[in-house]
């Protein structure tokens, strides 16, 4: 009888299954009647680093790293909520 009854899958083990496929999850993007681009949730990195980090294959995270491209996407993120700031006051 236990030959016979199957193992519940975990959230763990449904998440491999979805990165090997190589799906995009949790994301969305937004088009305008005309099929016009209009934006995409979550943003896309605009550093360099994080170009530069998806190109390389190697495995594990290497946390120095991550801070380093964080720390320069995070100038694009104050720079952008700079310009929303600015054109709300106007």
């Amino acid at each position: 009888s236990k030959s016979k009854m199957k193992k519940k899958t975990t959230k763990i083990q449904e998440a491999k299954k979805i990165l090997k496929k190589k799906f995009r999850v949790n994301t969305k993007v937004v088009f305008t009647e005309d099929g016009e681009f209009v934006q995409q949730w979550p943003p896309v990195q605009k550093s360099s680093l994080a170009k530069a980090d998806e190109e390389d294959d190697s495995s594990g995270i290497n946390l120095d790293k991550v801070k380093e491209i964080l720390q320069e996407e995070d100038k694009f993120d104050k720079e952008e909520y700079r310009k929303k700031v600015k054109e709300k006051h106007r």
